[in-house]
């Protein structure tokens, strides 16, 4: 019996803080027209408005709008026009300090990541090719779309190991310069790359992250997709995914075998190239780890990815809300 009043109370709490919420927003929307409105709507109808300080006083105290005792026998309504116009003037103030507390709660919002940075950022990739059986070929990872910095890319690859496996993941010429992370997990047919750049990021059109060299295994049309768990992170203060979409490629894999010779060439010209290249040059920082974590804790990671965000979908809400405030009295004041 005693959970009741608790129950009761806590359910006025919110229900104030509601009311407030919204009353505090619709003034800071539309309050200056309802201070403009409010005389006129006098002039028309004073026993059906209201003067404020009337109705928050007791009766037998002095209003200092109206300048005269309180009597609500006698109606609560301003008496004359001036205390009308001072009525609206209250009004106009409160929504002056409402659109005040909405600009402040916006700045709080895009403090927490709200609005988020607008994805724009897609990963470039072959979109077809034919090899033979044997045959080691690169798919470059080239990042496009880039409208503000990034500073971290994660590229998680899934495949069919059944026609493919990865040789190596290549950073020659990435873009990046500092590399946490080179998974390749033939088993489970799951590769990964991540790594990025400090301040100020990468800026451009578009940038090479990493080449990723497959050879085929059997022949037929497979399939390379990155797996939602893959980012692209802004250089905004809020790490903000700006990855708009996965990429995908299909492979022909032809039943003609290379030779050996041809294979013992690919060995010494694209892995012995790709080494030394990445030796010889880039200033790259690396701290690879010598341990496989894909295979059944990427697929959890997407689970997880997919799984909705309550509390990210209602500040969104709010957030959207004070913004079609400020967008709304910025279109009316020219900016």
């Amino acid at each position: 019996m005693n959970r009741l009043p608790s129950l009761k109370l806590i359910l006025n709490i919110l229900l104030f803080i509601f009311a407030s919420w919204f009353i505090l927003h619709a003034l800071a929307l539309g309050g200056v027209f309802l201070a403009l409105a409010y005389p006129v709507w006098w002039l028309f109808a004073p026993r059906m408005t209201v003067c404020f300080l009337c109705r928050a006083q007791n009766d037998g105290k002095f209003c200092p709008l109206c300048r005269e005792v309180i009597d609500e026998n006698k109606g609560i309504y301003p008496k004359s026009i001036s205390s009308a116009v001072l009525n609206g003037g209250l009004i106009l103030i409160f929504s002056i300090v409402s659109m005040g507390i909405v600009f402040v709660e916006s700045k709080v919002f895009f403090k927490l990541g709200f609005p988020p940075t607008p994805k724009t950022v897609s990963f470039i990739i072959p979109t077809k090719g034919q090899y033979r059986l044997g045959e080691m070929f690169p798919m470059k990872i080239e990042i496009a779309g880039i409208k503000t910095p990034i500073n971290a890319i994660q590229a998680d690859l899934d495949f069919d190991v059944s026609k493919l496996e990865v040789v190596d993941i290549s950073t020659e010429g990435s873009m990046a310069n500092i590399f946490i992370q080179k998974e390749i997990n033939n088993e489970g047919g799951y590769a990964r790359l991540t790594g990025g750049l400090p301040n100020p990021g990468f800026f451009a059109e578009k940038g090479i992250f990493g080449t990723v060299f497959f050879k085929g295994k059997s022949p037929g049309v497979v399939k390379v997709d990155f797996l939602p768990t893959s980012m692209v992170l802004a250089n905004d203060g809020k790490g903000t995914n700006v990855l708009k979409e996965l990429a995908s490629v299909s492979y022909l894999i032809l039943p003609e075998e290379i030779t050996p010779e041809e294979e013992q060439m690919q060995k010494e010209v694209i892995l012995q190239s790709m080494v030394l290249g990445e030796a010889s040059g880039s200033g790259q920082i690396k701290f690879f780890e010598e341990k496989s974590i894909l295979g059944t804790e990427a697929e959890e990671e997407i689970l997880t990815n997919k799984k909705p965000n309550l509390f990210k979908i209602f500040m969104e809400v709010l957030e959207k809300i004070n913004r079609f405030i400020l967008g709304f009295w910025g279109g009316i004041l020219g900016k």
